[in-house]
């Protein structure tokens, strides 16, 4: 339960709540002022500034915001009150609301990509060496599987840290089925999973494919990459933390994939390997 406002009465408004309907669109003292209205009945103005904790001229200015979205109605009694919609009804309306704006970007999205067809100007010039960051948990991951997805030949990962192991086959559990489809070659050195976590589980997408193998280390390996078609590469900068939580460097420098997919083979050799007929019982 997250923390809650107080508006009176023995009652409390939960911030989850507010949360749930500013996502729905609405501003922060909309939603407060709508659930003050629903959980203390037709108020007027100054009832409503009070049990919200907010100044009464917040409080007419939000309600008449809600009044034109069409979730509050004004009562002509004197003095004036605000009348909440039921909470279904309000809840359905702002989906229905969602989903047109959804659409009408949609649309608009769709047109941009039709004005702008080739008309892009690659900002990156593949033939050219890049060093690229990428920070935030959401661009990162959206960074790594498009580099899976364009993946077509190999994929030689090193997983550094041991909750990543299964934490990237989670992640990235639909661009490895697909990688799979193409024939791709998936290698992976890894810290040995304790006894207790099943790697049958973790790996139950891939193990079956004569294209995925997994090599373990008896350590922690102080690295997190992976190298694609051994043309580019990505690079966790703090390989002890989760994907993700860190900044990731991609390149296509061909001197520094060489020097890491060197390092991958020699790791690789000397590697536990796991059969199949042995992978279950060995993890």
């Amino acid at each position: 339960m997250g923390d809650m406002g107080h508006i009176g009465d023995g009652m409390m408004l939960q911030d989850e709540d507010i949360q749930t309907l500013r996502e729905f669109g609405l501003t922060f003292l909309q939603a407060k002022v709508y659930l003050t209205l629903v959980r203390t009945g037709n108020s007027t103005v100054r009832r409503i500034a009070e049990k919200a904790n907010i100044a009464r001229q917040e409080a007419h200015r939000v309600a008449t915001e809600l009044q034109s979205l069409g979730l509050v109605e004004k009562l002509l009694v004197n003095p004036t009150e605000f009348k909440p919609v039921p909470i279904k009804t309000a809840v359905t309306f702002l989906l229905e609301r969602r989903e047109k704006v959804f659409l009408e970007l949609k649309e608009k999205a769709n047109m941009l990509l039709k004005s702008l067809a080739n008309k892009q100007v690659e900002s990156l010039n593949e033939k050219m060496t890049q060093f690229v960051i990428t920070s935030g948990k959401e661009a990162i991951l959206r960074k790594s599987k498009m580099v899976l997805d364009r993946t077509r030949e190999s994929c030689d990962i090193i997983n550094g840290l041991r909750k990543n192991v299964g934490y990237a086959s989670f992640l990235f559990k639909e661009q490895n089925i697909q990688m799979q489809k193409r024939n791709v070659k998936i290698r992976i050195v890894a810290e040995k999973l304790p006894g207790e976590q099943s790697a049958q589980e973790i790996y139950k997408h891939s193990i079956s494919s004569p294209n995925f193998e997994i090599k373990f280390v008896p350590f922690s390996e102080p690295v997190g990459l992976g190298i694609y078609d051994k043309r580019e590469m990505l690079v966790s900068t703090s390989p002890e933390k989760l994907i993700g939580d860190s900044p990731m460097l991609w390149t296509n420098n061909y001197a520094l994939i060489v020097a890491a997919q060197t390092y991958f083979n020699e790791l690789w050799k000397t590697s536990g390997f796991v059969s199949k007929s042995l992978f279950y019982q060995e993890c």
